[in-house]
């Protein structure tokens, strides 16, 4: 096989401009993060993949059984191929095998054309998830390694170097204490937005670590927030019909400190009665590699209660008992988060979900990927409204909480975009600047 880590020449489709305004995003543009993702970003993923698997291998033989240590090496060799397979831009095949979302997949994959079915043509939304998809299903197709996830290690490192994070966190939290107030609900709700820096996808499954003091870097951070409508998500709240259970959905991103933050703005909702109830919705299998799964946030709260440290596991059991008490839900899990529909198709794709959605006062989407879901991966002009890139999609009043890792905005005052172009050209995929964005129902 040839060398995993040598260059082979870019696609023929590859042309050197940025995207076109109204257009979907793609690999194609070379000027793009897109064409960066396809190009540099998930080959090098893969191979980090591959290198930790392999790190692994002892671990999983003695989990699994000496026999499993050949199936581990041709997993690595199905995983080299379909890096081979992103740097020639090959079709997007469909899935043959055990998925259980292999309808929901085949169906969308049947609909592309010959100029947009492959990982550069296709739609960087569409072939990104797609990659991720097609990862899983080596190991799902596997008659031992099914419950395999291949990200655990990297999420569970995530967790524990954020641990003296955490704990200035709950330290700043008792002084804080739990009363309805402006300032301490957008505190919090800042703290969160800056807990999707997190992102093992952006850094390539480097470890990346929260430093100093979180609360004083939210504040020194005020500035990067270029959209900010906090105010009108507490007021949402606010205005909540009290004879009726206040459910707040939240559309999960990271495992890990962010997780840990969705968990302190949850118990904040609860505590200060904004909310009766949060439902958390995870991820059916190993996503964007720091992506939370179920098993992600059962282990979060076990390790905190089992901690040496007192703050973290009266934590842990505090939302243990939540969970026991159905004020923190686990949404049973849902395949159309790991499918790559843009959300503004859900009531047509899975009418079950986007009714239960409709049921919440609230939904909190997490992170950039749910972002580029809400708005679809296209050129929007950076000053369309929010409300009118989510083309429609408005089963409850809607928040999103992204740090800017994708080239696409939009909600921006007139002349912002060039401000920020000025000071720095990458502003857009960094994870310098954040947005708080609404949308009532």
């Amino acid at each position: 096989m040839a060398d995993a880590n040598a260059l082979v020449p870019e696609p023929s489709c590859v042309i050197d401009i940025k995207p076109p305004m109204h257009t979907f995003l793609s690999a194609r543009y070379k000027q793009s993060f897109a064409y960066t993702t396809m190009r540099t970003r998930l080959p090098a993923i893969l191979l980090k993949t591959i290198e930790d698997i392999i790190k692994e291998i002892e671990d999983t033989v003695v989990k699994y059984g000496e026999d499993i240590r050949k199936d581990v090496i041709t997993l690595t060799d199905k995983i080299l191929k379909l890096k081979f397979n992103i740097e020639n831009d090959d079709v997007l095949e469909t899935f043959s095998g055990n998925e259980q979302d292999k309808m929901l997949w085949n169906d969308f994959l049947k609909t592309l054309t010959n100029d947009s079915n492959t990982f550069f043509k296709a739609c960087w939304l569409y072939a990104e998830c797609y990659v991720y998809r097609r990862l899983y299903s080596y190991v799902e197709n596997h008659a031992i390694l099914r419950s395999y996830d291949y990200f655990f290690q990297n999420k569970r490192n995530a967790f524990i170097i954020s641990l003296d994070s955490m704990l200035q966190i709950l330290q700043d939290l008792a002084a804080m204490g739990t009363h309805i107030s402006d300032n301490n609900f957008k505190q919090l709700l800042k703290l969160n937005l800056w807990g999707n820096r997190c992102d093992l996808s952006i850094s390539s499954g480097k470890e990346v670590k929260v430093g100093g003091n979180p609360f004083e870097l939210v504040k020194s951070l005020d500035a990067n927030i270029i959209v900010d409508q906090s105010a009108q998500i507490m007021q949402c709240l606010e205005s909540a019909e009290r004879n009726s259970s206040v459910i707040v959905e939240f559309i999960c991103d990271n495992a890990g400190y962010e997780l840990f933050t969705d968990l302190i703005l949850a118990d904040y909702l609860i505590e200060s009665k904004l909310a009766n109830k949060v439902r958390f919705n995870f991820k059916a299998m190993p996503w964007f590699i720091s992506d939370a799964t179920v098993n992600d946030f059962r282990w979060s709260l076990q390790f905190m209660k089992d901690h040496t440290s007192h703050a973290l596991q009266e934590y842990g059991k505090k939302w243990q008992q939540f969970v026991m008490e159905n004020k923190f839900q686990v949404a049973s899990l849902d395949y159309f988060w790991t499918s790559p529909y843009e959300y503004y198709r859900m009531a047509e794709i899975d009418p079950n979900l986007y009714k239960r959605l409709s049921d919440a006062h609230l939904v909190i989407f997490k992170g950039d990927l749910n972002y580029r879901k809400l708005i679809s991966d296209f050129s929007w002009d950076f000053t369309e409204s929010f409300t009118a890139c989510l083309r429609g999609f408005r089963p409850a009043n809607i928040c999103s909480l992204r740090t800017v890792k994708a080239d696409l905005i939009c909600g921006l005052k007139k002349g912002q975009a060039d401000a920020l172009e000025k000071e720095n050209k990458n502003w857009m995929t960094t994870g310098d600047y954040g947005t708080i964005q609404f949308a009532s129902k």
